[in-house]
């Protein structure tokens, strides 16, 4: 079934590159970044560098974004580009007239030059796009081939006029971010961090005097860490350091904090749906900690300095989590400690923890998250 739904695809891909496109008066360079929020926190603070660049600065720069952190773009970054297009990633799924007419508009804008700053790059996402764009000039990674299918590989053969690749792992993605844009501009990045203007931060009043975020949900069914241990460590950090419970999350995630709500019996103020995202990191910058498991959360809150406290099976060891000490000074990783003893012997992390794992993020105790937190 994947084998027919890739034909539809490049199928779909070809006729969305036929006909009218426009011949620009300037050059003009697409930036494509469609990942999630964590991997966009992880890179924004790049976009001027390159936008900026004398390699661009003569450029009419397009950007195309993830829509589920569209509002973080137009709070912060939007500014930095002249146009910006915003990809409903389920639908350009699901839908064919959408994903059709989705690569049309992008063939017809006549990109010279197309950037694509993603790792785990992915053939019916980023890399559509990329191909879309039919620009003479395109630059990405040599990818992280996790998902793609054997019978996909070699599917980006010609695709790409340059790559760049860093072999050593396990790297840190804030650091491989900041070398591609060293290796696209051609120019020593002074990015240092991933950290928000305290200033662009929109207001967002009241909240407790003194509280923590509690993030119990996630998109990901995998990533899920029982609600009652959230419990657990949420009365653990009210009984003996008086701080109410916040508790954040998309809509989606109401069945989770509507457990957590219902099971916690000490103050708490439910927040669920009620913030954007730019609030949300309002709301991070006030607080004193944040308790999550491994979602876009963790990311936000290092981007304006809020303690993390975070469950982590191993996945990806490294590259997302923990954060180095110089990126987030308090951020607490914990990981279940069957694991714990596999993750300080740095060949099997290249060999076993490089990738996603299948481990259940339950297998991590409250009592294992208190004892790192009383620390």
């Amino acid at each position: 079934m994947n084998r027919i739904k890739g034909i539809v695809y490049d199928c779909l891909l070809w006729l969305a590159r036929l006909g009218y496109r426009q011949k620009p008066l300037q050059p003009k360079l697409l930036i494509v970044r469609v990942d999630e929020i964590g991997d966009y926190m992880l890179w924004r603070n790049f976009l001027n560098e390159i936008v900026a660049s004398p390699k661009y600065s003569n450029h009419e720069i397009h950007f195309c974004g993830n829509r589920s952190w569209k509002s973080l773009f137009e709070q912060f970054d939007a500014s930095s580009v002249n146009k910006h297009f915003w990809i409903d990633k389920i639908r350009f799924k699901s839908e064919l007239r959408y994903r059709y007419r989705f690569l049309q508009m992008i063939y017809r804008q006549g990109y010279t030059t197309a950037i694509n700053p993603t790792f785990s790059r992915d053939k019916r996402y980023d890399d559509s796009i990329i191909r879309a764009a039919g620009a003479k000039e395109n630059i990405g990674m040599i990818a992280n081939t996790e998902s793609v299918q054997p019978y996909e590989l070699g599917y980006d053969k010609d695709l790409y006029t340059q790559l760049f690749d860093h072999p050593y792992k396990p790297l840190f993605e804030f650091y491989r971010n900041r070398m591609f844009t060293e290796f696209i501009t051609g120019i020593y990045s002074s990015v240092v961090d991933t950290k928000v203007a305290s200033p662009l931060l929109p207001p967002y009043d009241g909240l407790p005097e003194k509280f923590i975020v509690v993030f119990p949900g996630s998109r990901s069914k995998t990533r899920i860490w029982p609600v009652d241990n959230f419990v657990k460590v949420a009365t653990y950090l009210y009984e003996q350091k008086g701080y109410t419970a916040v508790v954040c999350g998309a809509a989606g995630d109401k069945i989770y904090t509507d457990a957590f709500c219902k099971a916690y019996t000490y103050p708490l103020l439910d927040l669920t749906g009620k913030t954007s995202l730019p609030e949300m990191l309002t709301v991070l910058q006030k607080a004193s900690m944040l308790l999550s498991v491994d979602t876009g959360s963790v990311h936000l809150a290092a981007a304006v300095g809020c303690p993390v406290t975070g469950i982590f099976n191993g996945s990806q060891y490294k590259r997302f989590a923990p954060y180095p000490k110089e990126l987030s000074g308090h951020f607490i990783a914990v990981y279940p400690k069957q694991i714990q003893e596999e993750l300080a012997n740095e060949e099997l992390v290249r060999s076993k923890y490089e990738f996603v794992i299948d481990l259940p993020y339950s297998l991590v105790s409250p009592e294992q998250v208190i004892q790192a937190i009383s620390y």
